[in-house]
């Protein structure tokens, strides 16, 4: 049997010799197997090729997401830095209210209920799918958190404590001194407690705050109460001094002129005096006292 043949030929565009290549058929088969097998290998080529770009393309966007979501989380912890200093601020706050009203105050480490959190394979346990340094991260977060609102539920008790008591001793409040006595522009020259003396140099003891001011500048009653004296006392010169009733006294030294009377009654904020630099002095200031049972106490710690 005549074996079969076919001819290849190839043409040169621009002219030129014409070449002819006789291939038996089966070449021709296996011509054609190897160009589909190609075109597979190229279409497989293109998809993958394709997969690829789509996959590039949803990791740049991951990649943007996640550094939009790395900086939420920055931004995150600053914002719980920052709650976290305005809670001790009001633990504070909550402290001063207690105090005025009576009550003990509590300690920072009660108030902040402990300092500890979630670590290591808990946090992870918790935040599956997140790697290790964005799970601690997170973790971390979450457990300030949760010790925030522990915190703060702490102080929510405290202050409906305090406005349990504040309610049932409005009176008796009214005659806790609150208030800066001096009306005006003023400062606090000398506070309580060890200081130099002024005249001599050695170390003494202040028993009450000293508040620069203008002379005749107004200074006020810091509670309601009577005037238990009015006049001239030694080295204070000008003095006033009230009882406020429940163990409290209030003393003002120095004073330039008095407008009060030994036994008129006084409600906060009534103007009594005007500052001076009656006495021992070395300039013009309000000298200020509060005792309780009898002992000088540091006035601001009552101040409001």
């Amino acid at each position: 049997m005549a074996r079969e043949y076919f001819d290849v030929m190839f043409i040169p565009e621009g002219g030129g010799e014409l070449r002819r290549y006789r291939l038996p058929r089966l070449s021709r088969t296996l011509l054609i197997g190897v160009a589909a097998a190609l075109i597979v290998v190229l279409l497989g080529a293109g998809a993958a090729y394709l997969r690829y770009l789509q996959v590039s393309q949803e990791n740049d966007l991951l990649y943007c997401e996640n550094e939009a979501l790395r900086r939420e989380l920055v931004g995150f912890g600053g914002e719980i830095d920052r709650l976290d200093e305005t809670v001790r601020g009001h633990i504070r706050l909550a402290n001063d209210a207690r105090l005025l009203a009576g009550l003990s105050p509590f300690s920072a480490e009660v108030a902040l209920l402990g300092i500890g959190g979630v670590e290591g394979a808990a946090v992870l346990e918790k935040h599956v799918g997140l790697s290790n340094p964005v799970a601690r991260t997170v973790g971390l977060y979450h457990d300030r958190l949760e010790r925030l609102d522990r915190q703060l539920a702490f102080q929510e008790g405290s202050f409906v404590e305090v406005n349990q008591v504040v309610s049932a001793s409005k009176e008796k409040l009214d005659h806790i001194p609150t208030i800066d006595p001096v009306v005006g522009p003023h400062y606090f020259s000398s506070g309580f407690g060890a200081r130099r003396d002024p005249f001599t140099g050695q170390p003494a003891f202040h028993n009450g705050l000293d508040l620069s001011a203008p002379r005749g500048t107004p200074f006020c009653a810091p509670a309601d109460g009577r005037v238990i004296y009015a006049g001239r006392q030694g080295r204070l010169g000008n003095v006033i001094k009230i009882d406020h009733r429940n163990g409290f006294q209030t003393i003002f030294g120095h004073a330039d002129r008095l407008l009060v009377e030994k036994g008129q009654d006084v409600r906060r904020g009534d103007v009594i005096g005007e500052v001076g630099s009656t006495g021992r002095s070395t300039g013009s200031h309000l000298h200020y006292e509060i005792h309780k049972d009898d002992r000088a106490v540091n006035p601001r710690n009552y101040i409001l």
